[in-house]
């Protein structure tokens, strides 16, 4: 990141935008539907355990988890690569925009071509957990004006810095603006895949299997449609190469065992552990992890504009509720801190 993709030190450094649209996806029910899917896949925690098996075998997995109700982002982390030693994780920060706050909703869009947003993320110079700075939309798209046969596709344009060079900018670097381009050709096709298998089967996903014709600017569609064409041809696809992996891998042995695992949930004492733990915000007040989480987490609505006295209530009796509720914070504090005191004279103690 520092060294080779964004040093101004060696570097005139500019902006690049490289933008992938995905193969059409209009016979998915509308944008709202598409974007619902795309959540589905990527934020949430547990899916269903067939679609996690067929996302497990992917080169490149994305995770952007739902915020938390009082914030529109969260860090999200993106698990790449086919097999070590290329594996990696990286991190990055994702706002969301189908989430509201305090009655926002803003999201700011760049791409012109957008038919409804679903994540901006943001890849900050001073994260150290990604190898690329820059400003990334993940929507869907119109695929206007230069792509009409991508209607409601995914598209994913990226606005990088970087420098103009053939190490970063070339499709066949193992580095920089120009390998993510080609990446992302190759692995969209797939998620195209599984989202018409969420929505129409697996057996209609396989019939409009469509890879493209990577290239700079715009990657058309390929002319060959369906998984039973690319075999008959022997050609080779990127849906085929994560199949293949995945038996290298033993996927065969290890996802039976995390099936397991993830039924564990649906006995006796995992459905008591999930009364326990996910009946309620644990960082709400007077839960397990109360003051350990952010402090606009910890904070309320109220504290960030100020609110009506409710009808029948005088501004005075109002304002000494809020006093009795700021006291009651003021006394649970120094509770947590007459606590964290005991614990160091303790382990002071000890270490005497």
């Amino acid at each position: 990141k520092y060294y080779i993709n964004c040093n101004p030190y060696i570097y005139d450094l500019d902006h690049r935008l490289v933008q992938q649209i995905s193969t059409e996806m209009a016979d998915l029910k509308g944008p709202e539907n598409v974007a619902e899917k795309a959540r589905y896949i990527i934020s949430c925690a547990r899916e269903d355990r067939t679609t996690a098996e067929r996302i497990d075998i992917w080169s490149f997995v994305p995770h952007y988890p739902l915020p938390p109700p009082d914030r529109r982002w969260a860090l999200g982390v993106q698990a790449g690569g086919s097999s070590y030693p290329g594996k990696f994780t990286l991190i990055v920060h994702t706002t969301h925009a189908s989430q509201s706050v305090h009655g926002c909703q803003e999201q700011f869009v760049l791409s012109n071509c957008v038919e409804q947003p679903i994540y901006r993320v943001m890849l900050w110079y001073n994260n150290p957990f990604h190898f690329l700075t820059g400003w990334v939309e993940a929507s869907v798209s119109t695929g206007l004006p230069s792509q009409p046969g991508k209607a409601m596709g995914g598209e994913h344009p990226m606005w990088l810095v970087t420098g103009r060079t053939p190490l970063l900018a070339s499709r066949d670097s193992w580095t920089g603006s120009g390998m993510i381009d080609a990446f992302f050709d190759y692995w969209l096709p797939v998620f195209v895949h599984e989202m018409r298998t969420q929505v129409l089967g697996r057996e209609e996903a396989d019939r409009k299997y469509q890879e493209v014709v990577s290239s700079d600017g715009i990657s058309a569609p390929g002319s060959l449609t369906g998984v039973d064409a690319y075999r008959e041809a022997d050609q080779r696809t990127a849906l085929g190469n994560f199949r293949a992996q995945a038996e290298v891998d033993h996927k065969d042995r290890a996802q039976p065992i995390g099936r397991f695992v993830a039924g564990l949930a649906d006995t006796r004492c995992g459905k008591a552990a999930a009364r326990v733990l996910q009946s309620r915000d644990l960082h709400a007040e007077g839960g397990l992890l109360e003051g350990l989480s952010s402090l606009t987490h910890s904070a309320r609505a109220r504290d960030f504009a100020p609110s009506e006295p409710p009808r029948g209530e005088s501004v005075g009796s109002q304002s000494s509720g809020m006093q009795v509720d700021a006291e009651g914070r003021a006394r649970s504090l120094k509770r947590r801190r007459e606590g964290e005191a005991s614990a160091g004279s303790s382990t002071a103690r000890r270490h005497s």
